[in-house]
């Protein structure tokens, strides 16, 4: 008995192949997608890393500028697509901070600096040999936006730094003044010391040549003088004694409207002249003597006729 051998289905074979070709283009083309994902991705993340590692730079406490700019500087190339031949510079505030591979070629990306919105500077990353066109040249559109970012972040550092630094030396300033405050209170409290001691000192030897000087020579006179060169005597001897009382500053500066005229009379009445005895030693009416005291009452704000003129004038 003869076996018949079936052919295969030509045309089924043919469809087979076919689909297997298609899955292994699938398949490479899912490679080469996983692959610019992973790269993406990784690329991504040298940039967070970089802006994180400039972020911990800058919160270092004691680091001078110079110093976190310097180091932010060579934080940059690992962060672009082709570090090993990725260098940068910095030029800010009149100073360079640039990578020990720093040089300027014709591959390159630039950011402003910008502070108080004026420009303090610019930002340089430079590729040191050619590399196949992306969006920016030889450069990523998402390394444009990181040096951006970048000079956006050197910039307020900028400003806070000076800021600091501003605040610094207002701090050291007002310590400064409140020290020399400290000690001009100081003088001034030792000068205030010695003035009243030297008063005090004036004050006894006024007195002391008033009592042994100038009352005895005033009793003499009192001996051969009129009646009337006896009454200036008296008031002579009562204003002597009252030398260093502070009468006549206090109504001066109490009272500046009242003219010598009504000074002179207050201090007679202060003494306890009469009108008429006032009138006689000024050679005026007793109606004149006593419209100034109607004047100086005004004056004083004395509108109460209860209150004493000499009283009140003894009082000050």
């Amino acid at each position: 008995m003869n076996h018949i051998v079936e052919q295969p289905d030509i045309d089924a074979l043919v469809r087979r192949n076919r689909e297997l070709e298609q899955l292994e283009q699938d398949h490479r083309r899912m490679e080469l997608i996983f692959k610019q994902q992973a790269h993406n991705l990784q690329e991504r993340m040298k940039e967070i890393n970089c802006l994180y590692g400039i972020s911990k730079i800058l919160e270092q406490a004691g680091l001078s500028l110079e110093e976190t700019f310097q180091q932010v500087v060579n934080l940059i190339p690992p962060s672009w697509q082709y570090p090993e031949i990725t260098c940068a510079q910095l030029l800010i505030n009149d100073q360079s901070f640039r990578t020990k591979n720093y040089k300027n070629t014709f591959w390159k990306q630039q950011a402003k600096i910008v502070a108080y919105g004026e420009p303090i500077g610019i930002l340089t990353v430079c590729y040191l040999e050619k590399r196949p066109d992306m969006d920016e040249g030889p450069f990523l559109a998402e390394e444009r936006s990181l040096i951006n970012a970048v000079a956006e972040l050197l910039g307020q550092t900028s400003k806070r730094k000076q800021a600091e630094a501003e605040l610094r030396e207002s701090r050291r300033k007002l310590k400064e003044q409140n020290q020399q405050l400290k000690e001009k209170n100081i003088a001034l409290r030792e000068v205030m010391s010695q003035l009243r001691e030297e008063k005090v000192e004036l004050e006894e030897r006024v007195l002391a040549n008033v009592e042994h000087l100038l009352l005895p020579l005033v009793k003499k006179m009192e001996d051969r003088g009129s009646e009337l060169d006896k009454e200036y005597l008296l008031l002579l001897e009562e204003n002597i004694a009252q030398l260093t009382s502070s009468f006549g500053t206090k109504i001066s500066q109490l009272h500046q409207r009242l003219t010598p005229r009504e000074n002179e009379i207050c201090n007679m009445i202060r003494t306890g002249l009469s009108s008429k005895e006032i009138g006689k030693m000024l050679n005026l009416s007793y109606r004149s003597v006593e419209t100034y005291r109607n004047h100086i009452r005004k004056k004083l704000g004395i509108t109460n006729k209860k209150i004493n003129l000499t009283s009140y004038l003894s009082s000050l």
